[in-house]
């Protein structure tokens, strides 16, 4: 390390942490290490939110993968299991605000890293009035209030309080998001295990890890399935999100990561296989809630009485609350990157002098979900996707997910080179091949999702999110011609000893 560059860089990073702004805000500084490894694995198991992603997306994968929707959890789940290599590799080099954001830029370069912010930023926000909306309706649910609208009062009490609970620090949102993950979690494995226990209505079968058993044809069923099972799946690796403000990140990020993701997959799999084989294949097509909700007996009824079926309802509830809490908090940690590198307004990087959390870029999150909520469930509702709240689940997830996704997909191909500059040992196997099946079955999914296009209004997700690409590469053009200086710092402040130049840890 040069101490010239370290110097200029030190004092460019001392520099943001002295600009203050009024209102009781400062800008460029989070919260650091105040964040341990128990937290982080609560952060990334939170995102995922276990509970919400059973009781609304098995129904949603299984319209189209049938009796395969397991078989999709696990290949999605394989294939966040391949970009947790990738992430881990990142991680144990580097710790930031925004971790794709600066991850694709030590990759493939500056431009993508923009560009890959920009995108994931976009699918977290996306995310926000995707659960806030599944929050509204499992409440109104409970409550017995199924009048028009209802679901939005529940949203706008659910965002008001999410607004609290991002202000203050991170940490102490990561004990509440932990111990309702795990009351929740036990829930579900305990009907699991008494719905396999029984056999179901008719008995065990291996045929739900196959392709056979889809509605719209094998390989598209099954992959068209895992664009809505890698929703259920993101959010594992969001404690690289939170690497400046965790205690020993190359430690405690990859065994979150680790933790989360094979967490991940056995539950997914095993609550899956036991809705299959509990439900029945035909049932679990045309129920976008099959836990909760439909026009037969809840299976939690018939195996495991009417109590668990109200349990698991208030847990669905719980998860997409915290689930919608951490996403906000993730995608403000991009934004705040971004801003505080000067790709976007300065604006962004204000943190509050209290708590040192983001939160302008909290409170644009959550002021745009709410216009977006309104407009889509109020303008787009549509009964075939099972009313206004769902119409606003299932089109924002697709959005999401769809960004995300190729940001996924940019993190395992980058990280092929990346590792091969870098490393002193490349690994063709950790190295190479694992990111590359990441890649590859991720680019799968995302053409399943394409092609046929799926039904309306959820086929707007794809033009949708191809403007939102657009636009982010208009600005990208704008800010290399008005502001080049900027591109350059793309990536380059990182959270250890306080903005170590990351040709440093490269080579480490």
């Amino acid at each position: 390390m040069t101490t010239t560059g370290k110097s200029g860089l030190g004092a460019a990073v001392a520099g943001a942490r002295g600009r203050r702004a009024g209102g009781g805000e400062q800008t460029g500084e989070l919260a650091k290490g105040s964040l341990r490894t128990i937290d982080a694995i609560a952060i990334s198991v939170s995102v995922l939110s276990p509970a919400m992603a059973m009781d609304l997306n098995t129904g949603g994968v299984a319209a189209t993968a049938g009796g395969s929707t397991p078989l999709s959890f696990l290949l999605g789940g394989i294939a966040c299991l391949a970009l947790g290599f990738v992430v881990i590799g990142f991680t144990r080099r580097m710790a930031a605000a925004g971790y794709a954001y600066t991850y694709l830029s030590r990759s493939l370069g500056k431009r993508f890293g923009f560009l890959g912010g920009w995108m994931y930023a976009f699918g977290f926000a996306a995310f926000v009035p995707m659960t806030m909306a599944a929050v509204g309706y499992l409440a109104a649910t409970l409550l017995t209030l199924h009048g028009t609208g209802w679901w939005f009062v529940f949203f706008l009490i659910g965002m008001a309080l999410l607004l609290v609970l991002s202000l203050i620090r991170v940490h102490v949102t990561t004990k509440l998001q932990l111990v309702i993950g795990i009351v929740t979690v036990l829930l579900f494995f305990v009907i699991d295990f008494i719905i396999t226990g029984k056999g179901g209505s008719h008995g065990q079968s291996l045929g739900a890890f196959t392709f056979s058993h889809t509605v719209t044809g094998g390989f598209h069923g099954v992959f068209y399935g895992i664009i809505l099972g890698v929703t259920s799946y993101i959010g594992f690796e969001t404690a690289a999100d939170f690497g400046e403000e965790t205690a020993n990140p190359r430690r405690s990020v990859p065994i979150a990561v680790t933790a989360a993701v094979l967490f991940a997959i056995v539950f997914y799999v095993f609550t899956t296989y036991a809705a299959s084989i509990g439900f029945g294949v035909a049932q679990l097509q045309h129920n976008p809630a099959p836990w909760v909700t439909g026009t037969f007996a809840k299976v939690t009824d018939i195996f495991a009485g009417n109590a668990a079926g109200t349990l698991v309802e208030i847990a669905a509830m719980a998860s997409a609350f915290v689930v919608c809490v951490a996403c906000a908090t993730a995608g403000s940690r991009t934004l705040f990157a971004m801003g505080r590198e000067g790709t976007l307004p300065g604006w962004f990087a204000r943190t509050h002098r209290t708590f040192k959390t983001p939160i302008n870029a909290t409170a644009v999150i959550a002021l745009v979900a709410t216009v977006v909520a309104a407009v889509v469930g109020f303008g787009f509702g549509t009964p075939k996707l099972g009313g206004d709240a769902f119409t606003v689940y299932y089109l924002l997830a697709t959005i999401g997910t769809l960004a995300v996704v190729l940001v996924y997909i940019g993190l395992c191909l980058g990280g092929i080179g990346f590792f091969y500059r870098t490393s002193r040992r490349f690994n063709p196997l950790t190295h190479g091949l694992i990111p590359l099946i990441g890649a590859v079955i991720f680019a799968a999914a995302l053409y399943g999702s394409i092609w046929p296009l799926p039904v309306s209004p959820i086929d707007t997700a794809i033009y949708i999110t191809a403007a939102w690409l657009v636009l982010g590469i208009i600005a990208l053009m704008w800010i290399n011609r008005t502001r080049p200086e900027a591109i350059e710092r793309i990536g380059s402040i990182l959270g250890e000893e306080g903005g170590e130049l990351v040709e440093a840890l490269d080579q480490r």
